[in-house]
């Protein structure tokens, strides 16, 4: 099973991925909260997977992709609510 575990983390993040570009370009429309816990969730299990796979180069690259959208969801999203929401908006 672990040998399996990076390619599970790699498709996951990928599916990932295309819930965010799909919900940025609308073509679906899932509630906020929906969206921030497919997002989490996914985010969290995808880098588990990637932590618990195989050492070689499917591990590197889902890692590092895992915690590239994790950051960026975290910048992009979550920083930006408390800013918004902190003025007013």
């Amino acid at each position: 099973m672990k040998k399996y575990l990076g390619v599970i983390s790699f498709a996951l993040i990928i599916l990932i991925i295309c819930f965010f570009a799909g919900n940025i370009i609308q073509v679906i429309d899932p509630g906020v909260t929906t969206f921030r816990v497919v997002m989490i969730y996914g985010i969290i299990i995808s880098f588990s997977f990637s932590i618990l796979s195989e050492k070689g180069l499917l591990r590197k690259l889902a890692l590092g992709l895992s915690i590239f959208v994790g950051l960026v969801y975290f910048m992009a999203v979550e920083l930006l609510r408390i800013i918004f929401q902190g003025n007013g908006f």
